[in-house]
């Protein structure tokens, strides 16, 4: 008799221990985004999320790092906090390393819900990543253009339209871009406007100059960050 009570507070000891972890491991497990009732959510969107990204990430100052993609993973856990961050590949120069430095910094996400309950979900993304920006001062051979300053300044006179209004007085746009290394202009910007619709036709009229002779570094193509003012005189 004793025997067998003995073996039954023993059976029921031991269902109610995996009982238990049961338990512990269904409030444990981590869901995937595919099926789950609500997608774990970055405040404001995935394209905020790519911006605070941006904001944060150093990329390489190498001449050699060509650009290229950082695959992560991470879990969101139920206080919408990151843990468990993973390089799953990286293009070497430290990327994996800084990708998770930023990540450390992230915000927390809206949790992925099933059932009702907020739960842990795994996630991951790619970050893409371009070539280093130097500026005017770190590289040894400034940009130009194929027909140098006075080239472009004569396009751009040929084709800018001034605003139509008495009320324009003139002045200087002054613009900002980044000259590739294949000659091409990008995230062309207004640093100075004047109104009257200057900012977009300067932009306008930049996108249309192609041939720009890319800065050097050691030697090699970079890209480079450079400005100019475009000169505009009064009705």
């Amino acid at each position: 008799m004793k025997n067998f009570l003995f073996s039954a507070i023993a059976f029921f000891a031991i269902h109610m221990i995996t009982a238990q972890n049961l338990i512990k491991n269904s409030a444990d497990n981590v869901y995937s985004t595919t099926g789950i009732e609500v997608i774990p959510e970055y405040p404001g969107g995935i394209e905020k999320f790519y911006q605070f990204i941006g904001d944060n990430y150093k990329t390489p100052a190498a001449v050699d790092f060509l650009g290229g993609k950082v695959y992560i993973a991470f879990i969101i856990e139920k206080d919408g906090s990151l843990a468990d961050i993973k390089v799953l590949r990286d293009v070497g120069f430290g990327t994996g390393k800084e990708a998770i430095r930023v990540l450390k910094l992230c915000p927390k996400w809206s949790p992925g819900e099933q059932n009702g309950k907020k739960v842990r979900c795994s996630y991951s993304l790619p970050i893409s990543l371009q070539p280093y920006v130097f500026g005017i001062k770190e590289v040894d051979v400034k940009p130009n253009y194929e027909g140098g300053f006075e080239g472009v300044s004569k396009i751009i006179s040929t084709n800018f339209k001034k605003p139509a209004s008495k009320d324009f007085k003139g002045g200087e746009v002054q613009m900002i871009f980044i000259v590739e290394i294949d000659g091409s202009l990008s995230d062309i910007s207004v640093y100075k406007g004047l109104g009257f619709g200057t900012e977009e036709e300067a932009v306008r009229v930049l996108l249309g100059i192609k041939n720009w002779i890319p800065a050097k570094k050691d030697g090699k193509k970079v890209r480079c960050s450079f400005g100019i003012p475009i000169r505009l005189s009064s009705n």
